[in-house]
């Protein structure tokens, strides 16, 4: 088997990485940041390929998936946020946020689910986080993105996943 893990380079994407190669799985790990990528890559069993891109773009979402287009497992774990006051915050900051909190993992998703359903095979996991429950102080953009990727994951996913991909 063979997984793609989007923010590997740190927290949770990063530990995500390092479970799967703990139990066998290769992994396409993906971040900005190619050094921590490489550190990684060095502490990890399985093989494992290095993509450094900037999944907020998205033609590099699009080359990302030419790249990696033969996977099993699709993890969608990159995403940032901004603190603030909304309307106070930098909206250069908050744009960058939500194209790589919703429109990365929106077009990851897309992408992939296309072929594992045409295999009949495959799993993706959209890292969403409590933010997307309830909202919080000082954050309104973050927790809107991580509910969109709830939303998105709940709606469509969950459906697909009642009808066997």
């Amino acid at each position: 088997m063979k997984a793609l893990v989007t923010g590997a380079s740190s927290g949770i994407g990063k530990e995500i990485a390092i479970y799967l190669a703990e139990v066998g799985i290769d992994l396409i790990i993906v971040a900005r940041r190619e050094d921590r990528l490489e550190e990684l890559k060095s502490i990890l069993k399985t093989n494992v390929e290095i993509i450094a891109t900037d999944i907020s773009i998205e033609e590099n979402c699009v080359k990302l998936y030419k790249q990696a287009k033969d996977i099993d497992i699709l993890v969608n774990n990159a995403g940032f946020g901004v603190f603030g006051e909304f309307e106070n915050t930098s909206l250069t900051s908050e744009l960058e946020m939500i194209k790589t909190n919703i429109c990365a993992v929106h077009t990851l998703t897309k992408l992939f689910l296309k072929d594992m359903k045409a295999k009949n095979n495959g799993y993706i996991l959209n890292v969403a986080s409590i933010a997307a429950f309830v909202p919080g102080p000082l954050m309104a953009t973050y927790y809107s993105s991580k509910s969109y990727v709830f939303k998105l994951t709940r709606e469509y996913l969950w459906r697909i996943k009642k009808r066997q991909i």
